[in-house]
């Protein structure tokens, strides 16, 4: 006769392990999802506003702003509107015109309605590569699930996409800035003034510590930089440079003159606008402490003073825009 088969106390306790590793494996499930969850948390809130209106256009401005964090938090759409058009804000910290470049060729013309006019924020800093180092792919949690599988076909930028896509992966090295520093990221942001893209930067740096700073010109930054004008050009959409103001007080360099050099000879070979307040329109505003987050920055009263006044010398600009 065939005896009945049995279940050995070696293959019981054989199961055993396999219970506390699938038990183990699920807790750990469970804190990666919390983890990545937490660290999912916005500490910039215009990014996916910025993006969601590229990607989905709902204002439709016929004048956007571009250029990186001075530009961001220095000019405010509101005051340069009428009612016959809008203006929105697509200036990104850290956004080298390498960045701008892609973003433009990549985001911006596919999705967006062709605008009239193009305000772009330049600063003689604009050319250092290794002071802006934004990449289009570090902003993959913002892309729509289509677009960010047609740029994951690029192979050179799959790691940086798909890392940057989860959170506690892209937001690793600021676990303990998180935990303990004692003014969060968003509130160097005043959320609730937050338009069309702008958005007040409320830092409190130390106005009497002078910076030194001589930012080099990259090749490459600069060939991106002539290569979006004439992407531009090709659009038929009209350009101004406008060059923000700075504390004058608290910044001192050796590259500065040069770099305002090559930015007025594009702007002189190209026939485009240049308002430049950090030289040519210097007034008591650039020496206005009150104004000013960093040397760098405005602070949110300082660029609705400034945005008021430019408004001013934009004028007739602005009015070929209303028809």
């Amino acid at each position: 006769m065939t005896r009945p088969l049995s279940i050995s106390s070696s293959d019981e306790g054989a199961k055993v392990p396999f219970r506390k590793i699938l038990l183990f494996v699920l807790i750990l499930l469970i804190i990666l999802i919390l983890m990545n969850l937490w660290m999912d948390r916005e500490t910039n809130p215009h990014y996916p506003l910025q993006y969601e209106e590229a990607f989905h256009p709902k204002v439709k401005a016929r004048v956007i702003i571009m250029g990186a964090s001075h530009a961001t938090h220095g000019i405010h759409p509101k005051y340069l509107e009428t009612d016959h058009f809008k203006v929105f804000n697509f200036a990104f910290n850290g956004a080298s015109p390498l960045f701008n470049l892609n973003w433009y060729r990549k985001v911006f013309q596919a999705n967006y309605p062709k605008p009239s006019c193009v305000i772009y924020g330049v600063h003689w800093v604009m050319f250092d590569g290794q002071s802006l180092q934004r990449r289009l792919e570090q902003d993959s949690q913002y892309f729509p699930v289509q677009f960010f599988m047609s740029e994951f076909r690029d192979l050179d930028s799959a790691k940086t996409l798909l890392f940057n896509r989860v959170a506690f992966i892209r937001e690793r090295k600021q676990i303990m800035a998180r935990l303990f520093k004692r003014k969060r990221q968003k509130e160097l942001y005043a959320v609730s003034k937050y338009y069309h893209g702008y958005i007040p930067f409320e830092a409190e740096r130390d106005l009497n510590k002078k910076d030194i700073i001589s930012p080099p010109v990259d090749p490459i930054q600069l060939k991106a930089f002539e290569e979006l004008l004439n992407e531009f050009e090709r659009d038929k959409i009209k350009v101004v440079f406008v060059q923000i103001p700075s504390y004058i007080p608290g910044r001192d360099s050796l590259t500065l003159e040069r770099n305002m050099e090559l930015i007025q000879r594009i702007s002189a070979e190209r026939q485009i606008p240049f308002y430049n307040y950090e030289t040519d329109r210097v007034t008591e505003f650039n020496t206005n402490r009150e104004y000013f987050a960093d040397w760098a920055h405005l602070n949110g009263k300082g660029s609705e003073a400034f945005s008021a006044l430019l408004k001013k010398d934009l004028e007739e600009l602005l009015k070929q825009i209303n028809y």
